[in-house]
Formats: structure tokens, C-alpha cells, sequence
């Protein structure tokens, strides 16, 4: 049964022809699948992304919910937010997931109450974007499920199966792809309209992971049979950057990527795209997160480490105009690439001359992911077709 949607939303109608696939899913190692949360930063970095890097972007947006969400949402909620996606994105195809709200937390639009993610799914429907609904294969309950299903149904894009690897406990004679035909079988959709980002989440620098036993379950996977698209995502950012003393530059090894890059040199069946967090822990920041306790920083992602520029203390006490300092320190780096390389480039280069007021956090981070965004993308065109 395909699930209701309030009176202000068209009818769900299935279509009579299957639409083809966007061109621009990741389908092979010439593609890249960024994993973004909807701060602000980060929309405006999207906002900003050129054509060319365009063609073998596909993010992966998480729309963050609030930490402590009222009982009931309103529903300007889902109408605002899919506003600000459509801005940023466009009709270019994504993969949709949320954060901190269950896909049935209740909305009240009046004179009943529905769940956020089918009204999420349509507003984004009735601004046209071309968006891939994403399950998590532990833990999502069915009604979670239901709504992907229907959702792949209706759309005709497929669904996306996000599976964290390093979190999943096989029961006695399971395997990977045991686990993963099940999840197909309960959405009601074949491996060849399916998506699997695997996602091996926060690579702690503690943690000693081998490029064989990950190339060991992408061969378990790929028993279920050809997926649409297949991708390895991960990340080495750290919730905090105690690791760089402060008032200095430092640098943070980009593990995922090279893991990534040993992976594929493994015998398989397939190499999967390469997909990672841009310049972000993948656990959103604290809400209340303040000049008490923040500390000013510049993330410039590099070939293979990702460069930071760290203020002295709270940016309370120490000012937003450290910014400037912070810039130039980034654009006298031998790695600096050149204002005219990304929008978030031109931001450093500029705020570093003193043409630009610092802004906040925010902005900063919308200036890394921009140039994250681009980096990465030159980096996988030159290994796919």
C-alpha cells in the first residue's frame, strides 16, 4: 500500500514508463559520493560547486533535525527545508537521508498529523528534485522502511542501501549478502535499481584496518549481484581537533582516501566509487556549541592530508578577526591551489587580504567544503572514464 500524503501535495501517481537512471549517479571510480550535513556552510558550498565538478559530484545530504525536536513539528518545518535544498541543489540527482528524527515523527498539518519523511519526499517531489531515498540496513524500523519502498516506487530512481560494516554483527552462518538480500526483499526492489554505500564511518588513527578485509566484504556483497552503483565511504575528521595545538598549522592524514586507494589495487569484482565526509566528523556539531568553547579553524583538504589552520582559544574571547591570520596562513601554505580553484578558494584568498569580513564558523566551513568538493572530484576524474 502505498503510504497517504497530506491534501496540499499531488496524488502519488506510479508512472507508467520506468524513467532512466541520472547520468550522474556513481556508477564507476570516476565518480565521487560526498556525504553533507545541511548547515549552512555546507549548503553554501553546494550552492557554489562549478559545472564541471558538477559532473561527477553526487552527494549524499543529510538533513539534520534538531538535537531535542518538539513532539510535533510544524509544517513550515519539511516546507522550509526543502526550500533550501531545492536553492542549493537544484534538479542535479542526490541521495537523501535524515539525522536525529525518525522517519515517523509526527507533523502537524492540519486537521491530521503525518510523518516527516514522505512530507520531506513530497515537497522535495513539487520542486522537482531528483533526489535517491537512503535506508540504513540496521536499525531502521518498518515503517522506515515502507516509506523508502514507496518512495523508490513512485520515483522510479531506485533506493540506496547505507551500510556501516564496521558496526554489523552477522548472526551464525549469515553473510554480508545474506543480510543485504533481505533488506532488497523487504523494500520490494531488485539489486540492478539498488544502490550500497558502504560506509565505514569515523577511521579512528587507533584503529588498524586492512585493505583486504574490506576488499574480502565488497567480494561478500557483490553476491547479491550487480548493483546500480556501489561506493566506499569514511572519514578521518575527529569530533575535535585537539590533535592540532593551537595557534598553529597542522595537518590530519585523509585515511579514507588512502585506504580507498588500496582497496582497489585488491582483486574484485567490482571497485567501488569513492565516497567520504568532506571536511566533517560525521556526527553533526552540538547545537549549542558557543565562543565558550569553540575555537577558530580553517580545514584545506590536500592529496593526502587534510591541512588546519587553529586559533588561540575561544572565539569568544580571542574575536572572529583571527579569521584573517587564519586565511593567510592557508594561502601561504605550498599547497594552496589559487583563488580562481573553487569558490571557497576565493573566500581564503580574499578574507586573507582583508577584502572580506571573517564571518563565522559557518563560513569557513562552507570555504573547506567548497574546495574539498573540487579537489576530490580532479582526484577521481583522472582514475574512471
Amino acid at each position: 500500500m502505498v503510504a497517504s500524503v497530506v491534501t496540499t501535495e499531488p496524488a502519488i501517481q506510479i508512472p507508467l514508463l520506468t524513467p532512466q537512471p541520472p547520468e550522474s549517479l556513481p556508477t564507476d571510480v570516476g565518480h565521487y559520493v560526498a556525504v553533507l550535513q545541511t548547515k549552512s556552510g555546507e549548503r553554501d558550498a553546494l550552492e557554489n560547486v562549478s559545472p564541471a565538478t558538477w559532473e561527477r559530484l553526487m552527494p549524499l545530504v543529510e538533513l539534520v533535525g534538531p538535537k531535542h525536536p518538539e513532539p510535533v513539528l510544524t509544517a513550515a518545518w519539511p516546507r522550509e527545508w526543502s526550500r533550501r535544498l531545492s536553492r542549493c541543489l537544484g534538479r542535479r540527482p542526490f541521495y537523501f537521508d535524515i539525522l536525529r528524527l525518525s522517519a515517523s515523527h509526527p507533523v502537524d498539518v492540519k486537521p491530521a498529523r503525518e510523518p516527516i519523511l514522505p512530507l520531506l519526499y513530497a515537497w522535495a517531489r513539487k520542486r522537482e528534485m531528483e533526489f535517491v531515498p537512503v535506508i540504513h540496513v540496521v536499525g531502521r524500523a518498518a515503517k522506515h522502511v515502507r516509506y523508502v519502498a514507496d518512495a523508490g516506487l513512485q520515483d522510479a530512481r531506485g533506493v540506496a542501501l547505507r551500510y556501516r560494516i564496521r558496526a554489523a554483527v552477522l548472526s551464525a552462518g549469515m553473510r554480508h549478502c545474506d543480510v543485504l538480500g533481505e533488506q532488497l526483499a523487504d523494500l520490494g526492489v531488485g539489486v540492478a535499481d539498488a544502490d550500497l554505500l558502504l560506509d565505514l564511518g569515523f577511521l579512528d588513527p587507533d584503529d588498524e584496518i586492512d585493505a583486504e578485509d574490506i576488499a574480502s566484504v565488497i567480494r561478500d556483497v557483490c553476491d547479491v549481484g550487480a548493483w546500480r552503483c556501489l561506493v566506499l565511504l569514511g572519514t578521518s575528521i575527529p569530533k575535535g581537533l585537539g590533535a592540532v595545538k593551537e595557534g598553529t598549522v597542522g595537518a590530519i592524514p585523509r585515511r579514507e582516501w588512502e585506504l580507498w586507494s588500496r582497496v582497489r589495487t585488491c582483486e574484485l569484482p567490482r571497485i567501488p566509487a569513492f565516497g567520504d565526509y568532506a571536511i566533517q566528523n560525521p556526527d553533526p556539531p552540538a547545537e549549542n556549541i558557543g565562543g565558550n568553547v569553540m575555537r577558530a579553524n580553517i580545514r584545506y583538504t590536500t592529496a593526502t592530508e587534510t591541512v588546519i589552520a587553529r586559533g588561540r582559544g575561544p572565539v569568544s574571547q580571542e574575536g572572529s578577526e583571527q579569521y584573517h591570520d587564519l586565511c593567510e596562513l592557508i594561502v601561504k601554505h605550498p599547497l594552496f591551489e589559487d583563488p580562481a580553484f573553487s569558490w571557497g578558494d576565493a573566500q581564503i584568498a580574499a578574507c586573507a587580504k582583508g577584502l572580506r569580513d571573517p564571518g563565522p564558523q559557518a563560513t569557513w566551513r562552507g570555504a573547506g567544503t567548497s574546495h574539498h568538493l573540487r579537489f576530490v572530484t580532479d582526484q577521481v576524474r583522472v582514475l574512471g572514464p
